[in-house]
C-alpha cells in the first residue's frame, strides 16, 4: 500500500516544453466527473437496469502564488504585452471564442522527498486544458492574493483526456 501526500510542479504550454508556472498556494486540485443516463425497461421497474456514460470531464485548479502579470494573463486567457520597460494587459471580449482553441499540455508533477520528480509514474499530463477565465482578487490587509486558476481538460485529437503516470506505457503497455 502506497501512502501520498504533498504538493505539485504546474507546468502549461506546447507539449514537451510547458513551462512552469511557479508556486502555488492552497493545495492544486483534481477533480474528475462522469455523466451517465439510465437505461431502463418496464420490466425492471423503476430502476435503471443499466446506465450509458454520456460525458466525461475534468478540472484542475491551481491557486498560482506568483502574483505577476504573466499569471494573470494565463488565467484571463488574454495577452500581457509591452511597450518599453512598461508592461499591461487589455481585457478584450473573448465572447464566442471556444475555450478549446486556448488549450496546451497542462503537466503535474509532484514532489518527492522534497524535489520535483523526473520519475513519469509521478506525473499527471492533460494533453488538452484549457483555463476557464474566473478567479476572484482580495486586496486587504492579510491576505495573500493567489490567482486561482482552473483549468478545464478536453480530449485530444487521439480522445484522450489524461494520463496518469508514464504516456508510452498506458498508450503500448499491456
Amino acid at each position: 500500500m502506497a501512502l501520498d501526500l504533498g504538493p505539485c510542479r504546474v507546468y502549461f504550454g506546447d507539449a514537451d516544453s510547458e513551462e512552469d508556472l511557479g508556486k502555488t498556494q492552497g493545495g492544486v486540485r483534481l477533480s474528475f466527473s462522469q455523466s451517465v443516463a439510465d437505461l431502463s425497461s418496464d420490466q425492471y421497474g423503476t430502476e435503471p437496469e443499466d446506465q450509458v456514460i454520456t460525458g466525461q470531464g475534468a478540472t484542475i485548479t491551481c491557486p498560482l502564488a506568483n502574483y505577476t502579470l504573466d499569471s494573470i494573463a494565463l488565467a484571463l486567457n488574454q495577452t500581457k504585452k509591452s511597450l518599453g520597460s512598461q508592461e499591461g494587459i487589455k481585457g478584450s471580449s473573448l465572447v464566442g471564442t471556444k475555450l478549446s482553441s486556448k488549450a496546451k499540455s497542462l503537466l503535474l508533477k509532484k514532489y518527492v522527498d522534497g524535489e520535483i520528480s523526473s520519475d513519469k509514474k509521478d506525473w499527471i499530463r492533460f494533453p488538452k486544458a484549457a483555463p476557464i477565465g474566473t478567479f476572484e482578487l482580495t486586496y486587504d490587509g492579510e491576505t495573500q492574493r493567489v490567482i486561482e486558476t482552473i483549468f478545464r481538460a478536453f480530449p485530444d485529437d487521439n480522445e484522450v483526456l489524461y494520463y496518469f503516470g508514464d504516456e508510452e506505457a498506458a498508450e503500448s503497455g499491456s
